[in-house]
């Protein structure tokens, strides 16, 4: 399969377009600086921005062989830790998820024998889901400025998902616990309302659950819903 990655620089998206390319998949991605991902033959990558329509449809549309489906790991975070520094802008990932959206529904307007999907990494705490939120996460929204604008922008990606997707894009939201450190270990699956989720998720797990869902390897069991991923 072709897929397109947003964030594969990032700390999270380092596996998830490395998994891609070990399962034998053709990966697209789009990132500020070239020399910055390593060569392999199944890589093709494009200079650019994200948050530039332009060059997301030039992804899409610039290669013979359609984009089966899109996987956004983007984070406007640039350090680690409880009190994480924000760098934006506000509406990166909502942004993002827009141009690849519409992109990706015009680009599966011509492929008539399967819906192209559109999968993304949100976080717990996002819409229904702060119910179901640790403690912690709650707090952090609420009282730490640059958590809470990362959560703006993570609400607002829900909405352009709802507003773009159409029936046309078969998405799913991942609402991830806290990010932990690499390690793959089993992803357990909870509706957004539903306690039980653990605290964490390692980034390589969530990376490669989110890949299997963008490969089909789920089938439609996530198709068209945001679900809270921890181990």
């Amino acid at each position: 399969m072709h897929l397109l990655i947003l964030g594969a620089t990032g700390r999270t998206g380092i596996f998830g377009y490395k998994y891609a390319l070990e399962q034998g998949h053709l990966v697209t991605a789009i990132v500020r600086n070239s020399q910055s991902l390593v060569p392999h033959e199944n890589l093709r990558v494009i200079e650019g921005s994200v948050a530039s329509s332009r060059d997301v449809e030039n992804a899409i549309h610039s290669f013979q062989l359609l984009i089966d489906a899109v996987l956004s790991f983007l984070n406007p975070y640039v350090t680690s830790g409880l009190w994480p520094k924000f760098v934006g802008p506000l509406r990166l990932m909502a942004d993002a998820v827009a141009n690849a959206s519409r992109a990706l529904r015009q680009s599966g307007l011509k492929n008539s024998t399967s819906k192209p999907r559109l999968v993304v990494m949100s976080a717990v705490g996002v819409a229904k889901s702060r119910k179901a939120a640790p403690w912690l996460a709650t707090f952090m929204v609420d009282h730490h400025t640059n958590t809470n604008k990362i959560y703006q922008d993570h609400e607002a990606v829900r909405a352009e998902i709802e507003e773009n997707c159409g029936d046309e894009i078969s998405w799913t939201l991942a609402y991830a616990v806290g990010l932990g450190t690499s390690g793959i270990k089993k992803v357990k699956t909870f509706h957004p309302t539903e306690a039980g989720a653990g605290w964490y998720i390692t980034r390589e797990s969530a990376a490669r659950w989110m890949v299997d869902v963008a490969v089909g390897k789920m089938g439609d069991r996530f198709s068209n819903q945001a679900v809270i991923v921890s181990n």
